[in-house]
């Protein structure tokens, strides 16, 4: 019977919700900077964000959280667009690696 509750309870991943609320948090600690050279783009995949701006000497840690969440979620939601826009120039403003406005 423990078997079968736990078989039951490893099928339930987390909502697109939780890992975004996460994966949020693992952008917030990994985009400081001091200058926008060292900002790079991420992409995390579906249900996240098309890109994200990181530090670049966090982009390998941000991708593979982002990989462990989406294994992780329950598939419910899987809301992507088909194409995502081009992201513009890279800025580090107020000391965050961020996308900037476009030209």
């Amino acid at each position: 019977m423990l078997l079968l509750v736990g078989l039951v309870g490893a099928g339930c991943g987390k909502s697109d919700e939780e890992i975004q609320e996460e994966f949020d948090a693992i952008v917030a600690e990994s985009n400081a900077c001091n200058d926008a050279s060292e900002c790079v783009y991420v992409s995390p995949g579906c249900p996240l964000q098309c890109f994200v701006a990181v530090n670049s000497a966090k982009k390998e840690y941000v991708e593979k959280e982002a990989r462990a969440l989406i294994d992780d979620s329950d598939g419910s939601g899987r809301t992507c667009l088909e194409g995502c826009a081009d992201p513009g120039p890279l800025e580090c403003a107020e000391g965050r690696c961020q996308e900037g406005a476009s030209p």
